[in-house]
């Protein structure tokens, strides 16, 4: 069997993703820390003040709030949503291991999403069809193939959604559909 290289294999080194689930504990501290200071102090406080809003970002990111599984508190954390045949989705990079996922997991009857100067209770549903994950993916790096190459390493000039190795991602992420829970029938 032939053994692909680090260049065919998504994510790929030097990559967001690649980093935060990086086998070195320094290397991928020192990313999530980075992640974790310019959300703190920057994306949820200019949520907070509707700034964000304002200026279009709740178009592409949105602010979960879940209740933590072990301390009990909220807990807000800023995620890049897209809708994707009508449906809000997001994803965690880390997988299983991110801490936002392990919440919700813990108290899924306490998640609520707010997203540009709309908020409401959500339903979460988690893909677990690699199929659909798959098409998702593809989707994702055609309509967004800029975020992709930060994310993950895509680069549109070399890769074919098609043809590209996508499993090693597949294992690493999660994705999320949301739905809100006032409306249980209704696609967000």
């Amino acid at each position: 069997m032939e053994k692909k290289s680090d260049k065919e294999i998504l994510p790929r080194s030097g990559s967001a993703l690649y980093n935060m689930n990086h086998p070195n504990d320094n290397i991928r501290k020192k990313t999530l820390n980075k992640y974790k200071r310019l959300n703190k102090y920057l994306v949820i406080p200019l949520y907070r003040l509707r700034i964000l809003p304002l200026l279009g970002f709740g178009r592409i990111f949105l602010i979960l709030t879940t209740i933590g599984r072990k301390t009990g508190k909220k807990r807000m954390t800023p995620l890049e949503y897209h809708w994707i045949e009508g449906i809000m989705t997001i994803f965690s990079g880390r997988g299983e291991d991110s801490g936002w996922l392990k919440n919700i997991r813990a108290n899924p009857a306490s998640v609520w999403v707010k997203h540009g100067f709309h908020s409401f209770p959500a339903r979460v549903d988690f893909m677990s069809n690699e199929n659909d994950k798959l098409k998702i993916i593809r989707w994702y790096v055609v309509k967004h193939s800029r975020s992709a190459k930060m994310l993950f390493g895509w680069n549109k000039k070399i890769d074919d959604p098609e043809s590209s190795d996508f499993s090693k991602l597949l294992t690493t992420i999660s994705i999320i559909q949301l739905f809100r829970k006032d409306k249980e029938n209704e696609i967000l």
